[in-house]
């Protein structure tokens, strides 16, 4: 897996080039008629609205044919909205925050999840390790699936705000779907995993919860967001204007309607029903809550990931 801030910085040298060759996902089929659209999306429970939103016709509504394509890492997917192969692509907050420090051409069209309570995302470790509470994560290792991105800003905010000493912990990359494997090896004293893969970690047995780190970053915690390059905000502002409005729709529906969420999940990620049921889901709510972005921004910043404060009401279209 290729560390986030490397990737952006490979990302920025190649923008004009890729942009040159690159071909829009974007057509309209005449004027007046319905525009066929690719959305760039990682394969997460995340996503749930915008797969519930084109089944319930939201978008054909509004006169988009929208496509979601499954794209592994967000890295990818900002590199692909960047040079215009894609117009839109759902990434999380943090990688968005450092894209925009980096002054690549991004703006914010929808909100994407907030975390909710419970194991939506938790720190894990053995039921036999010593590590019982925050503060016995003080110089330990811990799992993230990404270095320098949302797991470890959020775990380093929620250990600060549990009065723990931050400056020994350290991370290792490990892929989500290995998490589970690595705790069990030793081969971390613990581990952050986000839904469905906390659910896995759990299923796999003999650990325990010790921090839910989001809830002690802020409540309703803006994870992720659906983003466009300025290029295409610019040239195509009523198809944006459009995917927004049923992209909202979408996202108030599916926080209203949790067992539909529950039944598309399996049309997309490879999750048994038995799972879909159990898991903890997100909240989805409309609001890109820019006080919380730009809270976001500061912490990345003290934490190192980014060396320039991003505009974030830029980002988000002010």
């Amino acid at each position: 897996m290729v560390p986030v801030r490397r990737a952006l910085a490979a990302l920025a040298c190649a923008v004009l080039v890729i942009s040159a060759m690159a071909c829009s996902d974007a057509d309209d089929s005449g004027r007046g008629g319905t525009t066929r659209l690719n959305v760039g999306v990682v394969p997460v429970i995340d996503v749930a609205p915008l797969y519930l939103g084109i089944q319930k016709g939201f978008f054909s509504a509004r006169r988009l044919d929208v496509t979601p394509k499954q794209i592994q890492a967000g890295s990818l997917i900002v590199a692909a909205v960047v040079s215009g192969d894609q117009k839109i692509g759902f990434s999380n907050n943090t990688s968005l925050l450092i894209a925009a420090s980096k002054n690549l051409p991004l703006r914010i069209v929808a909100a994407g999840n907030q975390a909710a309570d419970g194991d939506y995302a938790a720190i894990f470790t053995r039921k036999d390790s010593p590590i019982r509470t925050a503060k016995d994560l003080a110089g330990k290792s811990i799992a993230v699936n990404n270095l320098n991105n949302v797991g470890s800003l959020s775990i380093n905010a929620a250990l600060q705000a549990s009065g723990v000493d931050i400056t020994g912990v350290k991370y290792v990359e490990i892929a989500f779907p290995e998490m589970a494997a690595a705790l069990t090896q030793g081969r971390v004293d613990a581990a952050w995993a986000v839904e469905p893969f906390a659910s896995a970690v759990k299923a796999a047995g003999d650990v325990k919860v010790v921090l839910r780190p989001y809830p002690l970053v802020a409540p309703h915690f803006p994870v992720a967001s659906y983003f466009t390059s300025e290029s295409f905000r610019a040239s195509d502002p009523d198809v944006v204007d459009r995917f927004r409005a049923a992209m909202n729709e979408s996202l108030t529906y599916a926080q209203s309607h949790p067992d539909e969420v529950r039944q598309i999940l399996t049309s997309y990620i490879k999750l048994t029903p038995e799972v879909a049921a159990r898991v903890v889901l997100p909240e989805w709510d409309t609001d890109v809550n820019a006080a919380l972005l730009q809270r976001t921004a500061e912490l990345a910043q003290q934490y190192g990931y980014l060396s320039t404060a991003p505009d974030v009401n830029r980002l988000i279209g002010g």
